[in-house]
């Protein structure tokens, strides 16, 4: 008996380190290889399951009728955007994101090669290609309905002929059984040419029918753009509007196209003008 001892004294230390790296092995994987917070860790690679299934995102607007959660209380004040610097993913995926405007000749990545702060960014590359709307694009969780939404972000263009921009897109239903269609689309000032990180914005109102809103960074034209530390905060709506105002910003076009964005079946006649 005595000799068995030590072994079995052996056995249980055994047992005790495999009960104790076990769920160490667990945690780093969760923590390091996913590399969200444990709280946004479970809820991201449902999304990534649900992009892998998705058809591609188009400016047709033809989109899955996801409602989001319709009763959730939205938090204000708070970035609703949970990889908001795109450090999650690979050189293809970006966790919480997929691509639109595939097919159009550009390199929509996440780009290592460029970062306002930590070591990545959300990238599209359309050179020697002019296209329409490539984009990364998210769609909310949690529906700020009633309420004004700030979208913001800094921008890092390269030789881009048209505009970089970041664009809200609120859709819903105008009645029972009908398609959904856009209730809001705005998008932000533009960026262009040769630019350092600039920061973007835009605010808009999310009306009360809204069933599902997207968040898009993309380029329109041609050259290389890079998005990073991007936020969307919800805030109570603004006073009302003074009658009588003109709301339009440039409405003569005395600053070119800037505060507006193009839309054609291709941009090769905007560019054609050094838009």
């Amino acid at each position: 008996m005595e000799n068995k001892k030590p072994w079995i004294v052996f056995a249980v230390v055994v047992v005790v380190l495999l009960g104790l790296t076990v769920p160490l092995q667990f945690l780093v994987r969760r923590e390091v290889v996913v590399g969200l917070e444990a709280e946004h860790a479970h809820a991201h690679a449902h999304v990534h399951e649900e992009e892998e299934h998705a058809h591609e995102h188009e400016h047709e607007h033809e989109h899955p009728e996801e409602e989001g959660h319709l009763g959730a209380e939205v938090p204000l004040g708070k970035n609703l955007i949970a990889n908001h610097g795109f450090e999650v993913g690979t050189l293809s995926q970006i966790w919480g994101w997929a691509q639109g405007g595939l097919g159009q000749g550009a390199v929509i990545y996440r780009g290592e090669d460029a970062a306002r702060s930590g070591m990545a960014s959300a990238a599209v590359s359309a050179v020697g290609a002019s296209v329409i709307d490539a984009s990364w694009f998210m769609k909310l969780d949690e529906l700020p309905r009633a309420h004004d939404v700030i979208f913001e972000g800094y921008i890092k263009t390269e030789g881009v002929h048209g505009e970089a921009y970041l664009k809200v897109l609120a859709e819903g239903k105008a009645g029972e059984g009908e398609e959904p269609v856009v209730l809001v689309s705005a998008s932000s000032d533009d960026v262009d040419g040769d630019s350092d990180w600039t920061l973007s914005s835009i605010r808009c109102y999310i009306p009360p029918e809204t069933t599902t809103v997207w968040l898009e960074v993309g380029l329109y034209g041609s050259g290389r753009a890079w998005f990073d530390d991007v936020s969307l905060v919800v805030e109570e709506r603004e006073d009302a509007l003074t009658p009588g105002v003109n709301l339009l910003e440039n409405p003569s076009f005395e600053e070119g196209l800037k505060h507006w964005h193009l839309f054609s079946l291709t941009p090769e006649p905007a560019l054609e003008y050094g838009v």
